[in-house]
């Protein structure tokens, strides 16, 4: 039983620090291992039938989308904005991501469902407004047929009290509604349970949790959407790629709602 305790504490660790820092999601990463899950194998998924996707951001450079179809995947998560000062001429960092319009117009090309995220690193509503204004730049008179995520998964958060950082997340997420999109929080196991109350988070918001144990995320509240590895190989992208799975069809729902574009005056 130590030996069990001790083990899951070095995974929680080795899951903390891969997830690690913002824009540091960008840093080239080590060649995937040989058993790397692929669009036709993801280890340790219960779900079924999985509606297969992938996030991306400038790190991916320059993508073959038609291939990425080809290969079986049926939606993309593209990165909007983030926080980085080499990138940003503005005095508060932020920035949308240099890939985003040429990916934007290459999945919509090529017949994805095309949904976005952006990576929070507010402390407080001044901030989050800040982010979410350039969000709403970004995505202005664009079509998404899948979420608006928040990621919220940075470090220097962490100084924050649950409540406020809980606070502070449903207040962007809240935000997202009022723009008229589907709003989803997307984090990882670790922080999750550490870092945010969950049960009231979950209970309203749609949840995309990024785990990469290889088995199913051992949580407390309901997810819909799973990020199962960083280095996945995909036809059409040269380098390492996030690797999603889910079983809702967000595109019927989110066409449903009538949640894709921009609400006027939002």
């Amino acid at each position: 039983m130590r030996w069990k305790v001790m083990l899951d504490f070095l995974r929680d660790i080795f899951s903390a620090l891969s997830h690690a820092a913002g824009d540091g999601a960008d840093k080239e990463e080590p060649a995937p291992a040989p058993d790397v899950p692929t669009v036709d194998t993801v280890t340790g998924w219960a779900g079924e039938p999985p509606y297969r996707y992938i996030d991306v951001s400038r790190y991916q450079s320059v993508i073959d989308w038609a291939k990425v179809k080809a290969a079986g995947y049926r939606g993309v998560m593209l990165k909007t904005v983030s926080t980085n000062h080499s990138l940003s001429s503005r005095p508060d960092g932020l920035y949308i991501d240099p890939t985003f319009e040429r990916n934007y117009a290459g999945a919509r090309a090529a017949g994805l469902d095309v949904g976005v995220y952006y990576y929070t690193y507010a402390t407080s509503e001044a901030m989050a407004d800040a982010e979410l204004a350039l969000v709403r730049q970004a995505v202005y008179g664009k079509e998404l047929t899948m979420p608006l995520a928040v990621d919220v998964e940075e470090n220097k958060l962490k100084p924050m009290s649950t409540l406020d950082l809980t606070n502070l997340t449903a207040y962007a997420l809240e935000q997202v509604e009022k723009m008229g999109f589907y709003a989803q929080l997307y984090t990882y196991t670790h922080y999750s349970n550490m870092e945010l109350d969950m049960g009231r988070l979950a209970n309203r918001w749609d949840i995309w949790l990024a785990d990469y144990t290889g088995k199913t995320p051992a949580v407390g509240y309901h997810y819909n959407a799973h990020q199962h590895t960083s280095k996945g190989r995909v036809p059409g992208i040269s380098r390492n790629v996030d690797l999603n799975v889910t079983t809702l069809n967000y595109p019927r729902i989110i066409r449903k709602k009538g949640l894709t574009r921009l609400r006027e005056g939002a």
